[in-house]
C-alpha cells in the first residue's frame, strides 16, 4: 500500500466492550499499514447536536483522510443527523446520506465495506454474479436482516446480479422455509443460531455478518455451522470470517478516497 501522511479518525461514544474490540482491530490494521489512527472517546451523555459538532470539528483537518463513527450509538442519539457530519470525501464507512446517495445512484467512488466484503467472498468462491445488462442470471440469494449496515446496501447491490433476491426481516414467520433453495445466504440479523445447515440445500454459501454471544459467552453468528460439512455448505466463521475482510475493505476505501 502507498504511504500516506493523512490520519484515520474514529469516534466512540461510551465504552461498549464489543465496539472497543472492533476499534482495536481497525487500529491494528492502520498501524500495520503505517496510517496514524486517532480514537476520540466521548461520553454516553453527549447530545446529538454536541456529537455532530464534535464529528465535524474532528474530521475537518486536511490531514484527516478518513473518519468513522463506531456503531451502535446510544438510543438517544439521532444516528443519521450525527453521521451526516462526516464529510462525504472522508466517509470511508459510506454511512452518511451523501455517501449512501452516491452509492445508490452508482456514482460513488467507494461502496459500503459490507458490499465489498460480499463481493470479495463470492469471488473467492468462484460464484460469478451477472452484472452486465442482459446477462444470464442463475443464482438465488436470500438476505436476512434489512438493516442499513448490511441488509439494505447488500440487497441493493445484489438485486441486478442474481436471478432472484429475497430480503427477510429476522422476525418473519417461517423464515427457515424460505432458505431451502437459496444458493447464497447473507445474514446480518444478529440473532445467535438463527438458522443452520438443515435449512439449506447442499452446496449453499453462507456469508455471516451476525455477531452475538451464546449463553456460555461464546461469540457466535446467525448461522449455526453444525452439519455444514456433510452438506458441502461453505460458510464464513464467527469470529474471524467477515470481520477481517470488512476491516480490509474499510482501509481500501481510505486509499481510494485519498488517491
Amino acid at each position: 500500500m502507498p504511504k500516506t501522511d493523512k490520519f484515520f479518525g474514529a469516534v466512540l461514544v461510551g465504552d461498549d466492550a464489543a465496539s472497543v474490540n472492533f476499534l482495536k482491530q481497525k487500529e491494528r490494521v492502520a498501524h500495520e499499514l503505517g496510517i496514524e489512527f486517532r480514537l476520540y472517546q466521548l461520553p454516553l451523555t453527549i447530545t446529538t447536536d454536541a456529537l455532530r459538532a464534535e464529528i465535524g470539528r474532528l474530521a475537518e483537518p486536511k490531514t484527516c483522510g478518513g473518519f468513522i463513527v463506531q456503531l451502535p450509538l446510544p438510543d438517544a442519539i439521532n444516528r443519521y443527523y450525527a453521521l451526516n457530519a462526516i464529510p462525504k470525501e472522508k466517509d470511508v464507512d459510506c454511512l452518511s446520506e451523501p455517501a449512501l446517495g452516491a452509492f445508490y445512484t452508482e456514482r460513488g467512488k467507494i461502496v459500503p465495506p459490507s458490499v465489498a466484503t460480499v463481493e470479495e467472498i463470492l469471488q473467492s468462491e468462484h460464484r460469478d454474479l451477472a452484472s452486465a445488462p442482459g446477462a444470464l442470471r442463475e443464482l438465488k440469494a436470500v438476505v436476512i436482516g434489512a438493516g442499513f449496515l448490511i441488509g439494505k446496501p447488500v440487497g441493493f447491490w445484489l438485486q441486478n446480479r442474481v436471478a432472484e433476491l429475497v430480503v427477510l426481516d429476522a422476525s418473519v414467520k417461517n423464515i427457515h422455509e424460505k432458505l431451502g433453495d437459496a444458493d447464497i445466504v447473507i445474514a446480518g440479523a444478529g440473532h445467535a443460531g438463527l438458522f443452520d445447515a438443515q435449512h439449506l440445500k447442499p452446496g449453499a454459501i453462507v456469508i455471516d455478518f451476525g455477531f452475538n454471544r451464546s449463553p456460555e459467552g461464546k461469540i457466535v453468528g446467525d448461522f449455526d455451522p453444525a452439519g455444514a460439512e456433510e452438506k458441502n455448505i461453505h460458510y464464513t466463521k464467527t469470529p474471524g470470517g467477515t470481520g477481517p475482510v470488512l476491516v480490509a475493505k474499510l482501509f481500501e476505501n481510505f486509499y481510494k478516497l485519498n488517491s
